[in-house]
């Protein structure tokens, strides 16, 4: 062997055992076909020369190194089999030269990133590599879409993939307009990123139609400009060949020159791309309600797989369709974090093949008692993972979930839920019903019932649908697992090992019940038995903790045996107490009824007694009734009032005589008015006043109402409704605020009391009958005093 070749062979050892002695820190591994190198100098140890059979590299400088991007770096015939190269961090390259790339003629995948000085690529740097299928030049803040396209004009007519993450991060615009559309011209790009920009402008027709040709567009996390003439959803863009869109983070898709709008989603888009991200599209402090009707007439199928549409603050959804329109193909939804209060069934209904669906972090507390939340899932027959986590939820409806056979995952947590009995007795796949963060004492017996024979007759392990349902699930929270798909070298089995890692649904039926106030008592002792001997998985069983009196502790068979104990203790001591208030209850019950019995006695007495007096025309008593009222309301009063009070009157006395006394036909002429006052309350058992605005004002209506009041009659007050009784003197004022009192109106000639006339009859009745037993009572303890009431002053 020459010493050419000899020398060539040991170069790459040579330089290793020089970076070890120079710099610590720089690290260069193999690793099957690829090579990397980490915090190297490019002016010391830039690897010149490869080992064998290398051909991905990737050169990390991790923003230490001084490199210029210069001609004669690749020459080595080491490099002729390189397709994939890597140039990552290297903070002070400015310039990409003429011939930087040249010995690289196989190279397919290129990225020069993370570089924030680098400015200006030579229009010919890429003439070594016509083979080249992506290409990366992200995060290069300082590099301007101008130098870009005069790079790409006429050339890498095999690029596939263009990522231009974070470049020309200033405030001026990148325009994406006709020079733009001629650097991908003749190219059969798929993939384009434009993302990360802080106002990207869409300036000509032609920019459409070159992104109609995508399988894979990102815009995420730029503002976008659109041209008066440009219609961004209703062209080219959202063809039947677009795969995947990302407007995430775009918070509006505004018209030049017009006032703003939010950007909308169009029948064009969920029926053509089959993975749609728009999160985060609008204004956050914008409250959106959507009341969209969708028309298909031709009945065209949904190309649409998975759509997340979270943190828009949508409070109200309601998408309804029109004709043969279903989006049958949609998988999984992201609805979360969007202040929800409001999702139409009509809308669910419509996705029959629907598996995942997140509502988390909405406010569906707002519609948890309304008629559509019962069975709003109810046609979601393939529905597996349902998220409902922190809506505030204190009710779950039973039905909730009863036509979804085929759930594995129910996350309820961090809700307000004080009970939980769902029917889930056909959801034989369950897996994980997550309570955690709630307000339950306790599980009910029905349910846990439920879930051990759910457990009982399900598999050990998962199914393959499940693996596939992990996988759906991962790519929503991960969308680069899809993008991974459109990106040069994908290998379809990355996808799914990342799914098997990150698996969501548990091997094992589990519940987790954790940060809920557990309370072990009586009432609770089979729930506490259940956790303890149950086989399902309580998540973190172990350090489960109930309340038991003003403690806490764990739960486990020591609790249970002490609550067992103790609330056998507790029933004897019932049973004791319980016999004992029963005869306690007995012999009240007895003295109750001898009590009542006397005073129901009494009154069929006194009632009787009273009669009596009425009828044998005792000189104490003519009258039941003295009807105080003003001249200005005799009207009323001899219409209604008076003959209504002698009939019912007359009825409960069963007499003929009249029993009401009134100062126009009692009251003698040629007397005093006071005195006659004074002499027909004292014959009289209680006094009405008939209290209206002219009773009010009439010095002698007053003077009856204190009369009655300072002779301790008892008074039945029927007063006229509306009437104001605030100025009126003191006595008046007493007498309303102390009794209760009948109300009546006198509308266009009808006359209505409330309560009846039956009622006020009664309490009038009542009333004397008190008066006369008092009377009789005074009577028998100071005989001396027997003189009538009618001569007492």
């Amino acid at each position: 062997m020459d010493v050419e070749k000899l020398l060539i062979l040991s170069l790459p050892f040579i330089v290793d055992i020089f970076r070890s002695s120079s710099d610590a820190h720089v690290v260069c591994t193999v690793n099957g076909i690829s090579y990397t190198c980490t915090n190297i100098s490019i002016n010391t140890y830039f690897p010149l020369v490869l080992p064998e059979n290398i051909q991905q590299v990737t050169i990390d400088g991790s923003n230490t190194a001084e490199l210029s991007l210069t001609s004669g770096l690749f020459k080595h015939e080491s490099w002729t089999n390189v397709s994939e190269l890597s140039i990552l961090e290297f903070s002070n390259a400015k310039f990409i030269e003429r011939d930087f790339l040249d010995g690289l003629e196989k190279l397919k995948f290129l990225s020069i990133s993370a570089c924030p000085a680098l400015m200006t690529i030579d229009p010919d740097a890429f003439q070594y590599t016509p083979d080249i299928e992506a290409l990366h030049l992200d995060e290069n803040y300082n590099l301007k879409l101008s130098q870009v396209e005069a790079t790409l004009t006429g050339r890498l007519n095999k690029l596939k993939y263009l990522s231009l993450i974070g470049i020309q991060a200033t405030k001026t615009r990148v325009v994406l307009g006709e020079r733009f559309s001629k650097a991908l011209h003749s190219k059969n790009l798929t993939n384009l990123i434009i993302s990360r920009v802080k106002l990207l402008y869409i300036e000509h027709d032609s920019v459409l139609k070159t992104l109609a040709a995508l399988k894979y567009l990102n815009l995420s996390y730029s503002s976008i400009l659109l041209a008066t003439n440009i219609q961004f959803t209703h062209t080219g863009i959202v063809s039947n060949r677009l795969e995947l869109l990302d407007l995430t983070g775009c918070p509006m898709i505004v018209q030049y020159g017009l006032k703003k709008r939010d950007a909308i989603i169009t029948r064009s888009i969920l029926e053509n791309i089959p993975y749609l991200f728009l999160q985060s599209i609008t204004y956050y402090s914008n409250q959106l309600k959507i009341n969209v009707r969708l028309i298909n007439e031709h009945n065209i199928t949904s190309s649409l797989k998975i759509w997340d549409f979270s943190q828009n603050n949508i409070i109200i959804l309601n998408i309804t369709f029109a004709g043969a329109y279903y989006l049958n193909a949609l998988e999984a939804l992201n609805l979360a974090s969007n202040n929800m209060e409001y999702i139409s069934p009509s809308f669910l209904s419509n996705l029959p093949s629907i598996k995942i669906l997140d509502l988390s972090n909405n406010q569906l507390h707002i519609m948890q008692t309304s008629q559509d939340f019962p069975n709003i899932f109810s046609k979601n027959k393939d529905l597996e993972i349902i998220y409902l986590k922190n809506n505030k939820l204190s009710v779950v409806p039973s039905t909730l979930f009863s036509s979804n056979t085929k759930l594995r995952v129910i996350d309820l947590s961090d809700n307000e839920l004080v009970y939980f009995n769902v029917e889930l007795r056909n959801a034989l796949d369950l897996r994980l019903t997550d309570l955690r963060n709630n307000h339950l004492k306790t599980l009910p017996a029905v349910f846990l019932e439920q879930v051990e024979q759910i457990f009982r007759h399900q598999p050990t392990a998962n199914t393959q649908e499940a693996t596939k349902t992990n996988i759906l699930l991962r790519q929503l929270r991960d969308k680069n697992l899809i993008a991974d798909k459109y990106n040069y070298g994908y290998k379809a089995s990355k996808i799914v090992q990342l799914a098997e890692k990150h698996s969501v649904i548990p091997q094992h039926l589990m519940i987790n019940i954790l940060d809920n106030p557990i309370v072990c008592d009586c009432d609770t002792l089979d729930f506490v038995k259940w956790v303890i001997v149950t086989d399902i998985v309580i998540s973190n069983r172990t350090n489960a903790r109930c309340s038991y009196g003003n403690k806490e502790e764990f739960l486990n068979k020591e609790t249970h045996e002490m609550i067992k104990e103790n609330c056998r203790l507790l029933y004897m001591i019932g049973l004791v107490t319980g016999s004992l208030v029963a005869v306690v209850l007995c012999i009240f019950t007895f003295t109750a009824i001898i009590i009542l019995w006397h005073k129901w006695t009494q009154q069929n007495q006194g009632l009787e007694n009273l009669r009596r007096e009425i009828l044998q025309d005792n000189i104490n008593f003519k009258y039941v009734v003295f009807l105080s009222y003003c001249s200005q309301d005799v009207h009323i009063v001899d219409e209604h009032i008076l003959p209504s009070l002698n009939r019912i009157l007359k009825e409960k006395l069963n007499t003929e005589k009249d029993l009401v006394c009134t100062g126009a036909d009692s009251f003698v002429p040629g007397m005093l008015i006071i005195d006659e006052i004074h002499r027909c309350i004292n014959e009289s058992l209680v006094v009405i006043p008939v209290i209206t605005p002219a009773f009010l004002r009439s010095r002698w209506s007053l003077k009856e109402c204190v009369d009655a009041l300072e002779k301790q009659r008892p008074v039945v007050v029927l007063m006229k409704q509306n009437t104001n009784t605030n100025d009126t003197v003191g006595a008046i004022k007493q007498l309303i605020a102390n009794y209760t009192r009948a109300t009546w109106s006198d509308n266009e000639g009808q006359f209505l009391i409330h309560p009846s006339w039956y009622f006020v009859g009664e309490a009038i009745i009542r009333r004397a009958s008190e008066t006369f037993i008092n009377y009789r009572s005074q009577s028998v303890n100071t005989p001396n005093e027997l003189i009538p009431l009618v001569n007492r002053t």
